[in-house]
């Protein structure tokens, strides 16, 4: 059985090779690339090949540009309470752009896509986008009265951090089940502590 097993390890392994070479020679055409593909080469494409230090200086500019709006952002607090919230919603917002910029020249763009619509975290990239765009709605759009609008922009930010910090747990092993375990048990805990256990 085990030479069975490595004959047909071995037969499906010269197979890819040689589907590898004559795809090489042109003998056998390649797959039709589908529109997503093509747009995601040509927006590769648009991008030069970085060496490492170019990527960690851009990644570091964007980092510094990024804080700065952001810290710019916080010091506008008070025109949002007082019912100007589009100087704060905007720095604040390409704050976050500026963020997302410097982690696509860290890994390259087409890496950074590929893993913030990965699966795992897809969600969490969603909402982040969403709340995005909902910010900068609820900033700009006329219809809400005045006295809700700072509210719904808290709560959006609010859900923006959330979902950024959910995102970035990701890249750490077991850091979501860590955080979910003690969302869980730290307040069941405290219940029991105080009602006692039933």
């Amino acid at each position: 059985p085990e030479r069975g097993n490595k004959g047909g390890w071995m037969t499906s392994s010269m197979s890819a090779s040689f589907k590898g070479f004559k795809r090489a020679v042109g003998l056998e055409e390649e797959k039709p690339k589908t529109a997503a593909e093509e747009m995601e080469d040509a927006l590769c494409g648009m991008c030069p090949e970085l060496t490492y230090k170019q990527r960690v200086g851009g990644y570091v500019t964007c980092f510094f540009v990024s804080f700065c709006l952001s810290i710019g952002s916080f010091t506008r607090l008070v025109q949002l309470v007082k019912g100007n919230p589009a100087p704060f919603v905007v720095f604040y917002t390409l704050g976050n752009v500026m963020a997302i910029l410097g982690s696509l020249f860290l890994s390259g763009p087409r890496t950074q896509c590929k893993k913030m619509w990965d699966k795992t975290r897809r969600i969490a990239t969603f909402v982040y986008f969403a709340t995005i765009f909902f910010t900068l709605f609820v900033a700009f759009y006329d219809g809400i009265p005045p006295g809700g609008r700072v509210g719904l922009i808290i709560m959006c930010i609010f859900f923006q951090w959330l979902a950024m910090l959910w995102y970035t747990i990701s890249f750490i092993p077991f850091a979501r089940d860590y955080v979910v375990m003690l969302c869980c048990k730290t307040p069941k805990e405290k219940c029991e502590k105080c009602f006692g256990k039933k």
